[in-house]
């Protein structure tokens, strides 16, 4: 990805030419996208000559898009986030297995030839976070409030790090049966709930849904029920601070924020378009998500 010739100054003001390498990062709406700051930030800083771009793009028109990315030789790939995950999971020709158990896809590399192959890195950047607080999934019990691309993905995680039971808080009842038989297949081990059963106490909950996002939505879960969790997350990213998230501090809860999912996430997505060697995302990596998250304000 990195052409010698298409290197610019760190120090120099970058500008966009023909050999520039664009990542388009698609999503309706996406002003409460968080990533093109940090990451544009990186690229500037190591001389890559690259950009992500946030395209707004309604539903009825994203499956254009994805023909049009296939055509862009000039691509490295595209970084998508809601409501457009279940269809570029669609629409690759290839995908993870990650990808295929959520049937979702964030990350899309396209091949020289055009081909798109995806891969759903939310799962795996929640539990990166959840690292950055102390947070072990080990034998917990957890809460998932939402079973859209990125709450399949966290559940497969939760579920591959060794959680005990996790209850799922889905209005679309056929979604969250098929997220439970997906799971009993895979983890038969995993006890799955469809509610929180009195004198269960849930150690990890984190809300996957849009609710938060806009104000006067209702809180996902009732806080008062999440008495001694060992911390509840939240993967909207605007508001960095959710209603839900602030009722939780006001009850002595820690908390983790969809911005630190966010900044998670980047250096997994620029190991997977190969921008950034996997050795070099390594947890606690000089060039991981500490030096991608040097500026996170950028990105609001």
């Amino acid at each position: 990805m990195e052409d010698g010739g298409s290197m610019v100054s760190p120090k120099r003001k970058r500008l966009v030419t023909g050999k520039t390498i664009v990542i388009p990062l698609v999503g309706h709406p996406v002003e409460q996208v968080k990533s093109p700051g940090p990451i544009n930030n990186w690229f500037a800083e190591h001389g890559v000559d690259a950009v992500i771009v946030p395209m707004d793009i309604r539903p009825e028109k994203v499956a254009s898009f994805f023909d049009v990315l296939r055509a862009m030789e000039n691509c490295a790939g595209c970084s998508v986030t809601m409501p457009h995950k279940q269809a570029a999971f669609v629409a690759c020709d290839e995908v993870s297995e990650r990808a295929r158990r959520a049937r979702a896809v964030n990350t899309i590399r396209r091949s020289p030839s055009g081909k798109l192959i995806g891969e759903m890195t939310d799962g795996m950047a929640f539990i990166a976070a959840l690292g950055g607080h102390g947070v072990r999934v080990r034998d917990c019990n957890a809460l998932l409030i939402g079973a859209g691309g990125a709450g399949m993905a966290i559940a497969f995680e939760l579920a591959s790090e060794g959680a005990s039971s996790l209850t799922i808080i889905e209005p679309d009842q056929m979604r969250r049966r098929a997220l439970e038989a997906e799971l009993n297949r895979y983890h038969p081990a995993l006890e799955v709930f469809d509610r929180v059963a009195a004198g269960r106490k849930i150690d990890i909950a984190v809300n996957a849904s849009p609710l938060g996002m806009n104000s006067g939505d209702p809180l996902p879960f009732p806080i008062a029920e999440l008495a001694g969790a060992r911390i509840v997350a939240d993967a909207v990213t605007r508001p960095v601070v959710t209603p839900w998230l602030k009722e939780a501090e006001r009850h002595g809860l820690k908390v983790q924020n969809g911005e630190e999912m966010a900044l998670a996430q980047l250096p997994i997505q620029l190991s997977y378009l190969r921008f950034m060697n996997s050795s070099s995302r390594s947890a606690g990596g000089a060039t991981g998500a500490a030096e991608l998250s040097i500026a996170p304000e950028a990105a609001k």
